[in-house]
């Protein structure tokens, strides 16, 4: 049985899926639905996000920065 907790990843966004403008790396924060399902991917449902981000490093220091806070 998987973990069924919100987390937040990283990830890099297709301009085929989200078009040209919106193309880059984004801060994801994820979660299982109420019925505890997590998605085709695994990875539960995305339910805030921050970017686009020229760059994966970008993206994990701004993470890391809003951790500490």
């Amino acid at each position: 049985m998987r973990d069924q907790t919100s987390k937040t990843i990283i990830k890099f966004l297709p301009p085929e899926e989200v078009g040209e403008e919106q193309s880059g790396w984004w801060i994801l924060h994820m979660e299982p639905r109420d019925d505890g399902d997590m998605g085709p991917n695994g990875e539960g449902y995305c339910w805030d996000a921050a970017g686009p981000y020229d760059s994966e490093q970008e993206a994990k220091r701004i993470l890391d920065a809003n951790a500490s806070n």
